[in-house]
């Protein structure tokens, strides 16, 4: 009889280490479980922060490309603008080119331009035509009407 009561005792011992094991097994996966959530609820922060960043990012990076685009533009205009003063340069030097040619067609005197030069010849066209006494059928303009020639 003796036995018994020592067999349920080990018996009871075996169960209670048994119940301790489980139960310590429980606390560690709680403890894990709230390691976890502890985690997930870091991780989902982190994400937040870098969901945010990239907005920002992507925010940057449209302006990046909206400002891209506006450089391009400008860019051209630049270069149109190049290529118009090109040609106007080109231009003038063929103006100059034409007038330094004129000047030796047309010999004035010291001080006195083309312009002057030509006026002087149609008045003295005009003055021509009056002393023959035909009267200019169409006279060349001529500012000096009325007055005499320096």
């Amino acid at each position: 009889m003796n036995s018994k009561p020592q067999e349920d005792v080990m018996v009871l011992k075996q169960k209670m280490a048994d119940l301790q094991s489980k139960l310590a097994q429980y606390e560690a996966q709680r403890n894990d479980s709230n390691a976890l959530k502890l985690e997930n609820k870091r991780l989902t922060e982190e994400l937040e922060r870098a969901e945010a960043k990239v907005r920002e990012l992507t925010k940057q990076i449209e302006e990046v490309v909206a400002e891209n685009i506006i450089l391009k533009e400008l860019a051209w205009q630049s270069e149109k603008r190049y290529e118009e003063l090109t040609k106007l340069k080109q231009e003038k030097e063929e103006l100059e080119r034409r007038l330094a040619q004129s000047k030796i067609h047309f010999p004035t005197e010291e001080g006195e331009n083309w312009f002057f030069h030509t006026l002087r010849q149609q008045n003295a066209i005009i003055k021509r035509k009056e002393k023959n006494d035909s009267p200019p059928s169409s006279a060349p303009f001529s500012f000096s009407e009325g007055t005499e020639e320096k």
